[in-house]
């Protein structure tokens, strides 16, 4: 490729933006993990993010869905709501379009690979700083309460932190937002992309299929408990599994392809869709849970030193 191609693909990289990741249902499922944790081990943590959450300057959005329920089941259904925020507020003065993803070249023309698409890694940073300072705006922490859910889901989603860029497609495929599949060979052409937020997907209604997305996930055998030490840190490494699993997984399976037009999209594979719902689940499981620690760690010790200054008093 010549040296104008090369600048030409990198513009195109730099403004390329992937679709949101995880469908409502698979960001509500880790919401609800996420709260069913923390309540069987740090139920002040769950009460401090409640208390939060009455200043959040979009709390009639809240309450409008939770008006008429009461205790635990207020505070399940609100987890939920808090994960899928970010997206329910897209195209309004809340949103923030590069937050969800924080993308590098993983397959195809790794020159770029050091070239970081996205503003995820300061979201979740931001929304630790925010969240660990107590007297910053009560208003301004409960959003960025919802950021740290949300992101802590979307980098969980492989297309959120790797895609690709090669002969096939030499200005990206855009996280797969370009590329096109089909599920089966009936179905009707979808992007890669939105294949693999729906991945977990189940039929039904987005809350019904949340608790059976969850409930799935409480089968699986119990994960071994996670050094908790610095969450950013933490929160790197997983995206850095995503970024592997896109590379590995995503793009590089038997029996994946995907096509740059709607009308020759290919069929996966039928083990490539078995394999990817596994994933999925198996993704927003742990990101439920990584985010259970994060919010213990975050809350519970908040809740410790109020709790310790009022004995002062």
């Amino acid at each position: 490729m010549s040296w104008v191609g090369w600048r030409l693909s990198l513009l195109f990289l730099t403004a390329a933006t992937p679709a949101q990741a995880w469908s409502t249902q698979g960001h509500m499922a880790t919401g609800l993990i996420a709260f069913e944790l923390l309540a069987q081990r740090e139920l002040a943590a769950i009460e401090a993010i409640d208390a939060l959450m009455q200043n959040h300057p979009d709390r009639a959005r809240f309450d409008s869905v939770l008006t008429g329920l009461n205790g635990s089941d207020r505070q399940r259904r609100l987890f939920e709501l808090i994960a899928r925020w970010p997206d329910d507020i897209r195209h309004t003065r809340y949103d923030h379009k590069h937050w969800h993803h924080e993308l590098r070249v993983v397959v195809g023309w790794r020159v770029f690979g050091g070239v970081r698409l996205g503003k995820a890694d300061y979201a979740f940073k931001r929304g630790l700083a925010l969240l660990r300072n107590p007297k910053a705006d009560p208003a301004q922490r409960a959003i960025a309460l919802c950021w740290l859910f949300h992101v802590a889901g979307d980098m969980h989603q492989p297309l959120h932190a790797g895609h690709r860029m090669d002969a096939h497609f030499p200005l990206t495929d855009r996280a797969g937002t370009i590329g096109w599949v089909l599920r089966a060979p009936d179905a009707a052409p979808e992007t890669l992309h939105h294949f693999w937020d729906s991945a977990a997907d189940l039929p039904g209604n987005d809350w019904t299929a949340a608790d059976r997305i969850a409930a799935i996930v409480r089968t699986r055998p119990p994960r071994e408990q996670e050094s908790t030490g610095d969450p950013l840190v933490a929160y790197r490494q997983w995206v850095r599994e995503s970024e592997q699993l896109a590379a590995s997984l995503v793009y590089r399976s038997p029996g994946f392809d995907e096509s740059r037009h709607s009308a020759t999209a290919p069929t996966l594979a039928p083990n490539y869709v078995t394999n990817a719902r596994m994933v999925a689940e198996q993704r927003l499981g742990q990101a439920g849970a990584r985010l259970a620690d994060v919010l213990a760690d975050l809350f519970a010790a908040q809740s410790q030193q109020s709790s310790s200054a009022t004995a002062g008093n």
